[in-house]
């Protein structure tokens, strides 16, 4: 580093407050696992009870051991992972007492974090490297997002995944490494086959052909042994049902669910007694499936026309398009955002990804609209909303993840400028 390099002392403070900054923003959320101050800021944690979640991939180790079948749990929204998750993790977590168990999942996760942040310094981004305030600002970026904290609280593993997705971002000029990142994000949580179109584009058959020959010597013979178990597992996850009163509530962000959120209440139909989109009128059926053929379609447009594309910037595109056409984006979800907003905040240093992430980090105003706060159990406040509070509510993390999509759209063909 030159002297012109050299942080200035001011310069120097800004780095240090930042990640201290940070630290306590992340040590109030480990706190708060242990009081509660925060719960009534998400309604997950509102109505449901710490370590929710995290029960369902211990009940799946508990039920291999008993040679149950593990799609038939009777817990949350089922289990909804491949075998092979259920098969190495659940089985771990399983030989330890539950409360053990989680406190054991939780020191895994904030590992994995530090392992995180070890990577925030070290990567170099395709532009170059980064000044060490932007790397500071990235470091910020992990420690200091609200969806985290509800991680922690269900005991999910979807930061786990982002984790991985975070490696295969930083290592996208070395296809092996990201191919076997991929893979293991895809064992734990599928949702990252979404990246399967921009694989496609990148010409990268080894990964996708190792990856597939991975889910399926660790996944066939379970489903092969357990019949209907592969017929539940596609359910649980691209099914357009869910049991009465689960098909819109207030603890899914995504634009489905929003959109289905709507059409009940113009139809007049009450959000508790609906368990299938088919419920639905036809209009309202029609703008879910045309929302996300758009989304889709769009993404494909941008990945296979003839133009060059940013890989980086391609990544993160279908990686945010996820949440635009899923039926189901919890709260904590937007951990998987995480990796994206640090890839590209390292690599643009973009004002406008800062305001991105400011308004995607905190949480939503959920508690000015809540009912019965802190009561665990099937309450779900949207029943009492009207439009405007459905509308209002989930613009909150709608808004700012359009306009992270849209500016991805604009860069995919380009490198921006270090501005954004």
């Amino acid at each position: 580093m030159t002297s012109d390099e050299r942080p200035t002392a001011p310069g120097r403070r800004a780095v240090v407050g930042l990640v201290a900054t940070g630290v306590a923003v992340h040590l109030f959320f480990l706190l708060s696992l242990r009081t509660g101050w925060l719960n009534f800021l998400f309604n997950d944690s509102s109505h449901t009870r710490q370590a929710f979640d995290f029960a369902v991939f211990y009940l799946a180790g508990r039920a291999l051991e008993a040679g149950q079948d593990i799609y038939g749990l009777q817990a949350a929204f089922g289990f909804r992972y491949l075998p092979a998750f259920a098969m190495s993790v659940g089985r771990i977590f399983a030989l330890f007492p539950p409360r053990t168990a989680y406190l054991l999942y939780l020191a895994i996760t904030e590992l994995i974090l530090l392992a995180n942040l070890w990577l925030t310094w070290r990567w170099i981004p395709p532009s170059g490297p980064p000044d060490r305030r932007r790397r500071a600002t990235a470091t910020f970026f992990w420690l200091a997002f609200s969806p985290y904290y509800l991680e922690l609280y269900m005991g999910q593993v979807s930061f786990w995944t982002a984790s991985l997705l975070f490696i295969f971002l930083c290592a996208l000029e070395r296809p092996r490494a990201a191919g076997l990142a991929w893979t293991g994000a895809a064992l734990i949580k599928p949702n990252a086959l979404i990246l399967v179109p921009f694989l496609l584009r990148l010409r990268r058959f080894r990964s996708l052909g190792f990856c597939l020959l991975a889910l399926l010597l660790l996944s066939l013979p379970y489903f092969l042994l357990h019949p209907g178990s592969l017929r539940s597992f596609i359910d649980l996850n691209l099914g357009t049902r869910h049991f009465t009163g689960a098909l819109a509530h207030a603890g899914n962000l995504g634009l489905w669910a929003g959109l289905v959120s709507l059409t009940a209440k113009l139809a007049g139909l009450p959000l508790a007694e609906l368990s299938g989109l088919e419920e639905l009128p036809l209009w309202g059926r029609s703008a879910v499936f045309l929302s996300v053929a758009a989304v889709i379609g769009t993404a494909l447009v941008f990945t296979f026309n003839r133009r060059p594309v940013s890989p980086l910037f391609l990544a993160a595109l279908w990686l945010t398009s996820y949440f635009l056409i899923y039926k189901d984006v919890w709260e904590h979800h937007f951990v998987f955002l995480l990796p994206v907003l640090v890839v590209l905040y390292l690599e643009t240093g973009s004002r406008k990804l800062l305001i991105i992430f400011s308004l995607i980090a905190i949480p939503t105003p959920f508690f000015l609209f809540d009912a019965q706060s802190g009561v665990h159990g099937n309450i779900d406040p949207e029943r009492l909303w009207n439009i405007g509070t459905s509308l209002l509510y989930r613009s909150f993390k709608l808004t700012p993840l359009i306009a992270l999509w849209l500016w991805l759209l604009k860069r995919v063909h380009h490198t921006p400028s270090p501005t954004g």
